[in-house]
């Protein structure tokens, strides 16, 4: 079930009527049930649905177990967390990198690949760190084994996160499963709001954008490295709006069951340093690296060294995370050795920054250093666009190879045709344009759109509610609209 269809819509109003007109007690049990028709209805899930009952009841014993031994027993309490993350990763690993690990090993052997025929179940990456990470909050103490198995099994098929998240905690989410809620009108209809805005953004910007980047990808060949790095440019944002529309209309669905539910975004591309830029993006699957793998590392307790190993090591993995290629694996190793030399500069780039005319001068000096970083980050993410829009690694390095080449034709007449061959119609600018503006000035208040919209006068809300309505309506592309993070 799309996010962004009628039926996620009528899907949502029932689902939410019915939430606050039965009795408090049977809501958990309600809310289960939802998810679990919400994942059912889903494309290609039903077949397996076991799977999620399964990684359920497992990590609903696993959990108690590692709670009833003795913390005496560090070594017991050690091999049973071990034993369940393994047991809890053996289907991740399975349906999502069986073929990669396959295709590595005939490389090596230079055998024969036959791909198994396998489809990655949806959310399984999702749910599967969610309840790895139940398991080691409950090995830390920071999370007391929960008794009703309907609030595990609640916490990992969460409908709003399955998808694609954010990646959430035990400690934040399991006190709200168990509390009763009562209805908040203020924070009905933020959420309301905010999966509007997230449906709007969507369809009208990040629908927009890939069908411009789509046939740049699709077709390298042709084209030089203006309309290259133009199309590189727009994947980074069109990325971030798409995973942020999908975050907004997550957490404002959750919003208006009375959840609250983690922000994964804010305003990434305000950063003025590579480290600072993966502290606002995807928060929950950063932090739950930190905390969960870094940290048990060694974080940066060990020295300097040791500690950009770590980062390296993290960045890599989270490649990997996101896809069995190597095009993903490389672009977490460029992301991780960017942030390790972005932190073993910072001083020195600190004394060189006194000698650069900008520096006093705050707002071009800002601007300077966010373009830098924000550049950066595109240049490392063209593996990973390569990836999802194109055919993976060889389309990487061709992009990369033809960047300096045609710039010369940027003042022409054929540039203009070209911009308007690849789908840039006037139409589609100044809805780009116009559509972009509004998100940024949302953002420079930063502060959740749900928050912010409960602060507009009741005059200008209602035009703003019509006018979304009306963008997505007629200047959205309302074709094949899944999110991109959905495949992860």
């Amino acid at each position: 079930m799309d996010f962004v269809s009628v039926a996620y819509i009528v899907f949502l109003a029932i689902s939410c009527l019915l939430y606050y007109i039965m009795p408090k007690a049977a809501r958990p049990v309600w809310m289960l049930a939802c998810s679990y028709v919400f994942y059912v209805y889903s494309a290609d899930s039903a077949k397996f649905i076991w799977l999620l009952l399964g990684a359920s009841a497992l990590v609903y014993i696993c959990a108690l177990f590692i709670e009833l031994i003795s913390k005496k027993h560090t070594a017991w309490r050690k091999v049973s967390l071990a034993a369940s993350i393994v047991i809890s990763l053996a289907p991740l690993v399975y349906y999502k990198y069986a073929n990669f690990a396959l295709s590595i090993y005939a490389d090596i052997t230079h055998g024969k690949f036959s791909a198994l025929k396998l489809a990655v179940p949806m959310g399984i990456s999702y749910f599967i760190l969610m309840g790895i990470g139940y398991l080691i909050d409950v090995y830390r103490d920071k999370q007391r084994a929960v008794r009703n198995p309907v609030y595990v099994a609640l916490f990992l098929s969460f409908f709003p996160c399955i998808i694609a998240g954010p990646i959430e905690r035990a400690p934040h989410m399991m006190p709200q499963f168990c509390n009763d809620i009562t209805f908040d009108y203020n924070k009905f209809t933020g959420g309301a709001f905010r999966v509007l805005w997230g449906m709007a953004k969507k369809l009208v910007i990040s629908q927009n954008l890939s069908v411009i980047i789509s046939a740049v990808y699709g077709h390298m060949t042709y084209y030089d490295g203006p309309i290259l790095l133009l199309a590189s440019i727009m994947f980074s944002y069109q990325l971030y709006i798409d995973f942020s529309a999908l975050s907004d209309i997550a957490i404002g669905t959750g919003a208006m069951f009375g959840f609250d539910i983690m922000e994964n975004f804010t305003r990434p591309f305000a950063a003025q340093t590579f480290s600072d830029l993966w502290r606002r993006w995807h928060i929950s699957l950063s932090t739950w690296f930190r905390d969960y793998l870094y940290f048990p590392l060694g974080g940066s307790r060990k020295g300097k060294a040791r500690a950009y190993i770590n980062q390296i090591i993290i960045f890599t993995v989270s490649g990997l995370w996101h896809g069995a290629s190597f095009g993903y694996v490389i672009w977490g190793f460029i992301n991780g050795i960017f942030l390790c030399v972005g932190k073993a500069t910072s001083k020195l780039r600190a004394k060189i920054d006194k000698y650069n005319p900008l520096y006093y001068f705050k707002y071009p000096r800002i601007i300077l250093k966010s373009f830098i970083t924000f550049m950066l980050f595109t240049l490392a993410f063209i593996f990973f666009c390569a990836e999802v829009t194109a055919n993976g690694i060889e389309d990487a390095f061709y992009l990369y190879a033809h960047l300096f080449t045609g710039w010369e034709t940027i003042f022409t007449a054929s540039f203009a045709d070209t911009l308007v061959a690849i789908g840039i119609t006037e139409q589609v600018k100044w809805t780009l344009l116009g559509g972009i503006a509004l998100i940024e000035g949302f953002e420079f208040i930063n502060e959740p759109s749900n928050k912010i919209i409960r602060r507009v006068p009741l005059i200008l809300r209602w035009p703003l509610y019509i006018s979304l309505i009306l963008a997505i309506a007629y200047l959205g592309n309302l074709g094949v609209s899944s999110f991109i993070y959905g495949r992860f």
